[in-house]
């Protein structure tokens, strides 16, 4: 039997009401959504961060060890 032919039998259930949807869309995507936000920020932003914090404090090292800033062309 065609695909397409079984499909046009199947019942489809009615469209919940606005509240109901809106309700289910609050309760399971909304959390799911802000456990994504934590993790892109904590493996992005913070990795980024703590590489930016690094090259600081090694140049900071740098000073106190040498008296002397990195050449120009090193720096931003």
């Amino acid at each position: 039997m065609d695909p397409f032919e079984q499909l046009a039998r199947e019942e489809v259930p009615p469209v919940p009401p606005a509240q109901v949807f809106t309700a289910g869309v609050r309760r399971k995507l909304h959390p799911r959504l802000l456990a994504l936000h934590v993790i892109e920020f904590a493996c992005g932003a913070m990795c980024w961060a703590v590489l930016h914090m690094a090259t600081a404090l090694a140049g900071a090292v740098r000073f106190t060890v040498t008296g002397s800033w990195p050449p120009r062309e090193n720096r931003p």
